[in-house]
Parts: structure tokens; sequence; C-alpha cells
């Protein structure tokens, strides 16, 4: 067995904790002082119209880093931002930020948490969506944005926890919303009169730093990471997708039928003939009630 030692670089990691507060340009290389270690989601229980989140802890926070969510809308529910608290399907228990501090003897207070968004593969539409960097112009003044939120995180060598996280140095914050209402209106406007022929998903990169600041005055920007949000734009394409209620490509998606003497839409009513049963009618593509029957 091959052992490789690496003292070198816990030295380096050691000396930088010990040390941190020096305030220079560099205190926190690689987020060894002040680090976002990931995205996790709360249980969410959801009964009588109402969603009851469990904040997450270090033992049973849901890791998470991706999700899929209707540019429009999703089963049915208008999508108005992300995470949306009153959306069943909207990851209403999600975008909670995991902050880690290592700083002994002094804690670090969260400020705030800077976004900076951009389209991978944005190019590929510039002959339709005007695009600079990544990112529809149409849409630059909403490509970075500013959450103020609180929370303390508490010397790695205490006792004491500040937060219910389950450890004294690290706490959960909950980033709402982390795409805006106005945000995800300008690209609803930029991108959903495209044919689902030419995209089906339209990918969202969220880069996320917090900022904080040690007892002793210093500020800490931790490392950046990155969460990944899939918009879909696949109302038209032919066929029900997960989120969609109907497709007005796709055929009887809305239409009832007679099964047994009994029709399945409406549940429950008796009958002969399919005509007996309800006959809907798909929400085209483009509109805010997008694959949702009407009857």
């Amino acid at each position: 067995m091959r052992i490789v030692r690496r003292t070198g670089m816990w030295a380096l990691v050691a000396a930088v904790v010990l040390t941190a507060g020096a305030g220079q340009a560099g205190n926190n290389p690689n987020g060894i002082v002040f680090r976002a270690v990931g995205f996790a989601a709360g249980q969410a229980e959801i009964s009588g119209g109402q969603i009851k989140c469990e904040i997450p802890d270090i033992q049973g926070g849901i890791r998470e880093g991706n999700f899929s969510f209707g540019l429009w809308n999703t089963y049915g529910i208008q999508s108005l931002s992300f995470p949306d608290a009153n959306h069943p399907f909207g990851n209403p228990c999600g975008g909670w930020l995991q902050l880690q501090s290592n700083l002994m003897d002094q804690g670090i207070v969260l400020e705030k948490v800077e976004l900076h968004f951009a389209i991978p593969g944005a190019g590929r539409f510039r002959q339709f969506v005007p695009t600079r960097n990544r990112f529809p112009i149409a849409c630059r003044d909403f490509r970075a944005a500013t959450l103020y939120a609180g929370a303390v995180l508490n010397p790695v060598n205490s006792k004491d926890q500040s937060s219910s996280s389950g450890a004294p140095n690290v706490a959960f914050v909950q980033l709402l919303p982390m795409v805006s209402p106005q945000l995800l209106s300008c690209l609803r406007e930029q991108y959903a009169g495209l044919s689902t022929d030419l995209f089906v998903s339209l990918p969202l990169v969220i880069k996320t730093t917090a900022v904080g600041r040690s007892d002793s005055g210093e500020e800490y920007r931790s490392n950046t990471i990155r969460y990944n949000l899939s918009l879909r734009h696949t109302c038209g394409n032919g066929r029900v997708d997960d989120g969609e209620l109907c497709d007005p490509n796709a055929p009887n998606t809305c239409a009832g039928y007679c099964s047994a003497g009994v029709c399945t839409l409406p549940r429950g009513k008796g009958c002969t003939t399919d005509a007996e049963c309800v006959q809907g009618t798909c929400v085209p593509p483009d509109d805010p009630s997008e694959c949702i029957c009407t009857y």
C-alpha cells in the first residue's frame, strides 16, 4: 500500500485557521476559514393546502444542488419565483445554504449572500435572443442579486450553538428567493416564445458566495458554489412530460373515456359511450396556464 503524506498542506490549513483575521485580501483560500459547504432541503409536510418545512441540520438535511421547474407553471400552478414557499412543486423547503466557520476563538456573522446567474449554451439562441456573456441582454439588470441575511457561526472550538444546525460553527440559511419574480419573468419573455424544437429546458446556473464578518471586524468571502436550476419548456412537444397535465399536440390528453361503465373524467360518472364523458381542451404553449386541461 502506498501512503502519500500531506503534512505540508495540513500545516498550511492549520496556520490559516489559527491566524485568520490578519485582514489580508486572500484571507480565505479555498474556503478554509469561512466555507459554503453546499445546499440542502428540509423535510416537507403538505396537508390541507398548508406546507410545513423542517429546517435542515447536519444530520437530517437532504442534500441538493439542482432542481427542475416549469418556465410557466408546474402541474398547473404558475411559477413565480424559486424556491417558492407557497408552491408544493416549487421546492418550498429547499434552497438552504450550509455555511461553516473554522475560526478559533472568534465567531463570524453572515451579512449577505451574493448571487450571479449564467445560462450555459445561451449563445445557441443568439439569433432569437440577443445575448452577451451567456445571458440575455434584456435581462442584464437581473444578472446579479444580493440577499441580505443574518446568521451567527460560533468559533469552531465553541461548545455553544447559535442555531439548530447541530454544530456550533455551522448555520443553514434559506435563500428566498434564489430566482426573483423579476428575473423569472424576464427569462420567460425572452425564451418562452421559442419552439420546443429548439430547446426543452433552460439551464440556469446560480453562483453563490456568502460574505461574513468576524468578531475582529475582518470581512470573509466564502468559496463560490453553484446551484443548477432547469427551467422546463416542454409544452407542445407532443407528449405529456413531468410537470404537465396535458399536451396540445398529444392525442386525447384531456378527454375522458368510458371504462367498464364508468367515466375516467369526471371520475365515477356512469356511461355507455365515451361521448358521455367530459371532453376537455389543453391550453397551448406561451400562456401562464399552458398544458392545463380546461373543460
